[in-house]
Order: structure tokens, then sequence, then C-alpha cells
């Protein structure tokens, strides 16, 4: 059986993640490596030169349902359907039925993709300074269960 190998240390991949989230995405918690190694999480990254272009995560939220988290490209490569690609792959490995995002109101790609992916609006939470809103799927999305994803 074949053997894949990529340039990057797991703790390589997640510097280069936790340094991306920091930078790109408006957090109110900063992240480093060993605290997304230390999670539950399942990261998808694309790799470009030995350097993590993009990510998307998976973590259980509970025995039913997984939260599809930590989705961020680099700008140099946006535009080219690595989020799309990667969410896929978080959505199609993880372990529950249901799936859910929570996206900023003013994150018009994110909000974007979901809506491209077959997530559905479910609800909307005031966080700290801005709107939070919620989208939820099922793992096999088909379009006639989107309307039941509750």
């Amino acid at each position: 059986m074949a053997e894949f190998y990529v340039s990057l240390s797991e703790g390589e991949m997640a510097d280069q993640i936790a340094a991306m989230l920091n930078h790109y995405n408006r957090w109110a918690t900063k992240f480093n490596a060993m605290c997304l190694m230390s999670t539950q999480a399942r990261y998808f990254v694309e790799i470009d030169s030995g350097k993590v272009v993009g990510c998307a995560s998976n973590i259980p939220h509970d025995s039913r349902i997984t939260k599809i988290q930590h989705i961020c490209v680099l700008p140099a490569y946006r535009g080219r359907g690595i989020a799309k690609k990667l969410t896929e792959m978080a959505i199609t490995h993880c372990n529950t039925d249901l799936v859910f995002m929570t996206i900023r109101q003013d994150n018009h790609a994110s909000l974007s993709l979901a809506n491209s992916l077959g997530f559905v609006y479910v609800t909307k939470h005031w966080f700290r300074d801005h709107w939070t809103l919620t989208f939820g799927r099922r793992k096999q999305n088909d379009c006639n269960q989107r309307s039941r994803f509750v």
C-alpha cells in the first residue's frame, strides 16, 4: 500500500494555521499550535510550497452534531475553491449526521460558502460586539431535507 508524506510536521502545520486564524479571522481568542493540537478537532489543509495556504476543521459538539470551524484561506489563494473543498472534506469526515457553522453576520464570503454548501439559517446571537449567525445541514445533504435540519 502506498504511503504519503508532507513536508510539514503536525506542529508546523498547527503553528501556521494558528498564525492564519489570528491574522485573518476576527476572533476574540488568540490561537497557538498547542491550543489547536490539544483539541479533538480534525484539520484539513491545503499546502503549497511547504506553506499552509488554507484550512478548515471539524470538532464534535456533542454525540449528534459536529461544528465546522476555522475556515481560512490566505488572500493570494482565495477564489480558487480551496475553502469549499476543505469544508466539504471536513463535513465528509465528521462522525455525526448533523453539522453546523457559526459565522459573523458581516463575513460575506463565509455566508456565501455556507449557502453554496446547502447550509440553512438556524438562529442569530449577539456575541460581544457583533451578530453571529448559525447555519446547519445534514452531513449527507439532500435538497429535500434542507428544511428539516432541526
